[in-house]
């Protein structure tokens, strides 16, 4: 199967960039593709970020839809499962389905003001109730 993957750049927000995606079909092993529309935003703290605490996200996602990825400080974060940060780092912020533009820290870590926050996210998710 063939993947083709165009290259993000390092602006704040990549625009127009699509990655291909090639998707099999497990009921008649046809192949398809599929354009998903992926953007990169950059945040850098201008205060501090208790342990728990939220961070607004300059952009709108799809709560437990897998289409975000947090950096922090250059490094992935992982979703984590409960409050305390069993297996991850940080929670999304709404009901699953929901659209959203907050996650919040989990509880055995914060954030100082000027350390930065990289986000990609797949596909674009609006608010129409604003």
């Amino acid at each position: 199967m063939n993947k083709k993957i165009t290259e993000l750049t390092q602006a704040n927000e990549v625009n127009n960039d699509d990655i291909v995606m090639i998707v099999q079909s497990n009921e008649n092993r046809q192949v398809k593709a599929e354009q998903i529309l992926v953007h990169a935003y950059d945040l850098i703290l201008t205060a501090n970020v208790n342990a728990g605490g939220e961070i607004t996200l300059p952009f709108y996602y799809k709560v437990g839809a897998n289409v975000l990825q947090v950096y922090y400080m250059g490094q992935l974060l992982l979703l984590s499962s409960d409050d305390a940060g069993t297996n991850g780092h940080y929670r999304e912020v709404g009901t699953s389905g929901s659209l959203s533009n907050k996650i919040k820290l989990t509880t055995d870590w914060s954030a100082e003001t000027g350390e930065y926050f990289k986000f990609v996210i797949k596909g674009v998710y609006e608010n129409e109730t604003e």
